[in-house]
């Protein structure tokens, strides 16, 4: 088995997508992370690495706790060739966040997540996850994950942002096919206001959030029910708009993604990781 995929407990259902759980380092580097509006809680202890864009951008991964950055590119793996393989302290736990699970859980604006991956503050650490990779069993280490990320939570007095309610219907009113004047009109927001909320709480503009997250859908409908683009309810105008938009995210065309993915199996891609693996 080289991952566990865990659900998150339904008190972080607006916080936590899922918890992924790597237990074979060989994994990593054959893995494409595709960009929704979220980020990752990166669990390291000692791992050597760094995340690269296809068009050259790199950041290293962190020593220790850290924040994962949010792009609107894919990200690849790349770890150093100077880890001991032999002695990879392993399991790594990434907590995969909603795109407003970092605010939530931080209270820290998240525009900062743009420009590369932050240290966890070593006073978090200690409140919420001293304990962490102290149990014995997986199932042991996510309970402990879901009541620290509650408390968080708690701790942050949160309520349901009037953003999340432009989100939900995004995705579930619009399917993605509406414009910042539409949701503003809907809303009563100004442009202003309403790109400064989005910035803050998810780190990328309501625009940029329907593109990355409506090419996120678009490729999984696309790869994994191979459908048409025609029969997609994500819609793109034709083809070709289709082809430059998947090119600029993953440095990919169409074609050549789904060779690799499917035919080959050269590459992984994480949002198709839905079932523990065998």
């Amino acid at each position: 088995m080289h991952y566990n995929i865990y659900e998150p407990s339904h008190e972080l259902a607006t916080i936590v997508r899922k918890y992924f759980v790597i237990t074979d380092v060989n994994v990593i580097e054959s893995m494409l992370f595709l960009p929704n509006g979220g980020n990752f809680l990166i669990f390291n202890r000692g791992i050597k690495g760094f995340t690269k864009l296809h068009t050259g951008e790199a950041h290293d991964i962190l020593q220790g706790y850290s924040i994962g950055m949010k792009a609107s590119k894919a990200k690849r793996i790349t770890l150093d060739k100077n880890n001991n393989f032999n002695n990879m302290p392993l399991p790594i736990i990434l907590v995969e966040l909603l795109p407003i699970g970092y605010y939530k859980l931080f209270h820290k604006d998240a525009s900062i997540l743009t420009k590369g991956h932050i240290s966890i503050e070593n006073d978090i650490i200690d409140v919420y996850f001293s304990k962490l990779y102290t149990h014995d069993t997986l199932e042991e280490e996510i309970e402990y994950l879901n009541r620290s990320l509650k408390e968080m939570d708690i701790a942050n007095n949160n309520i349901h942002l009037l953003v999340e309610g432009i989100v939900d219907s995004i995705i579930n009113k619009h399917h993605f096919e509406v414009t910042v004047e539409e949701l503003m009109l809907e809303f009563n927001y100004t442009r202003k206001t309403m790109e400064r909320q989005f910035k803050k709480t998810i780190g990328l503009t309501p625009k940029n959030f329907i593109y990355v997250a409506k090419f996120c859908k678009t490729f999984l409908k696309y790869v994994e029910e191979a459908k048409k683009l025609k029969d997609i309810e994500y819609l793109y105008s034709d083809n070709a708009h289709f082809n430059v938009v998947f090119q600029n995210i993953t440095g990919f065309s169409p074609s050549e993604l789904f060779n690799d993915v499917v035919n080959h199996n050269d590459i992984q891609i994480y949002q198709m990781k839905q079932t523990r693996s065998k």
